[in-house]
């Protein structure tokens, strides 16, 4: 059975349990949530709560490219000031403000409230070739977030599975 996107609104079909990531947390602990959780989008927030961008999966492909670029030129011996990154004794090689994720997120999210129509943010996430839309309280705070996958699975009536932490990976 199908259902219809034109006058459902998101909050039908959001997901409310958010996890969020903290705008100076580790890139390294954002990749342990995703895998722990089976999520490939984040909000980040900064210390108040509020929204400050959004961290996916695409952008933890990026930062490792760049990071075993980097890993590998300093292994050659080029390209390593230590007068900037310390003596290269810390496993976390520069460990800067290169392994935040505020450095990596990004700050051109699209956000929706909860009386909008799914209709609405399908489009945007088609027109934009985003995946995920926050959904924002008033002060900015996260209460939801919505997928493209959310939206197929209430096009086609099936709820979307996923896993709450804790549970194995299928084989």
């Amino acid at each position: 059975m199908s259902h219809s996107i034109g006058t459902t609104t998101v909050e039908a079909i959001m997901v409310t349990v958010v996890l969020t990531v903290n705008e100076r947390g580790k890139m390294e602990d954002v990749a342990k949530l995703f895998d722990e959780r089976d999520i490939n989008a984040a909000p980040v927030v900064d210390n108040h709560g509020v929204c400050v961008g959004v961290i996916s999966s695409r952008d933890l492909v990026r930062y490792e490219s760049v990071r075993s670029g980097i890993e590998h030129e300093l292994a050659r011996g080029s390209g390593y000031d230590q007068s900037h990154y310390g003596d290269g004794s810390q496993p976390n090689w520069p460990g800067c403000f290169f392994e935040e994720v505020g450095f990596h997120m990004s700050t051109n999210l699209e956000t929706a409230e909860t009386t909008f129509p799914v209709s609405r943010a399908a489009r945007t996430m088609c027109q934009k070739h985003m995946h995920h839309i926050i959904v924002l309280d008033s002060a900015k705070h996260p209460i939801g977030i919505i997928s493209s996958l959310d939206i197929l699975g209430h096009i086609v009536g099936e709820p979307v599975s996923r896993r709450t932490g804790g549970e194995t990976k299928p084989k």
